[in-house]
């Protein structure tokens, strides 16, 4: 009695793992199919394939992209009709010159304060070697009418400059404050 129990026992366990390897078989299956599409059998897809790779598609795609390049390159008028807008000096001065790095603070649409900000980034800030240039370059971005920028205090950590008009009154001041590396860390403008 002992060894029938046994052996009823084994048919049952036996009868478990081989339910649980055709279900699981199924589900592959089954999965196989759906990913390949009921009206593919997987005899005819043969090899695996990198999932997102057509040679197909991808010919015809290459084909497209030369076209609409050949069409861009021989149409210039449409090219530089698509062009948003010219940058101002603005934008060149706070995404060219200083690079993004530099956070604006405005003042009734003038710039009143530059202040590094990707200290975080690992960034470092930017070096004006030539402030009194720099300031003349960019004079009609900080939004004073100056024609002339003279250095009036000069220390380790800061510079002053003074924006002089063309009749030679001072109409402003440019404060430029430095890292110990001359590095300019801010570039505050007053009037």
């Amino acid at each position: 009695m002992k060894k029938r129990l046994q052996d009823r026992v084994q048919e049952q366990k036996a009868v478990l793992v081989m339910s649980i390897a055709s279900v699981l078989m199924m589900s592959v299956f089954l999965n196989q199919w759906l990913a390949n599409g009921p009206d593919q059998s997987m005899s005819m897809t043969g090899a695996r394939q990198v999932a997102s790779f057509e040679p197909g598609v991808n010919a015809k795609d290459i084909k497209w992209e030369h076209e609409l390049a050949k069409k861009f390159s021989d149409d210039k008028q449409k090219l530089f009709a698509s062009l948003g807008e010219k940058p101002t000096v603005r934008d060149d001065l706070v995404f060219a010159f200083l690079e993004g790095k530099y956070g604006m603070k405005l003042n009734q649409g003038r710039i009143e304060k530059l202040e590094f900000i990707d200290a975080q980034a690992g960034e470092q800030p930017v070096a004006i070697n030539d402030k009194g240039a720099f300031l003349r370059d960019y004079a009609e971005a900080f939004g004073v009418n100056y024609s002339e920028a003279s250095l009036s205090e000069n220390t380790d950590q800061s510079q002053v400059y003074n924006l002089i008009a063309s009749d030679k009154t001072i109409v402003g001041t440019a404060t430029f404050a430095l890292d110990d590396q001359g590095r300019v860390q801010t570039i505050k403008i007053s009037p």
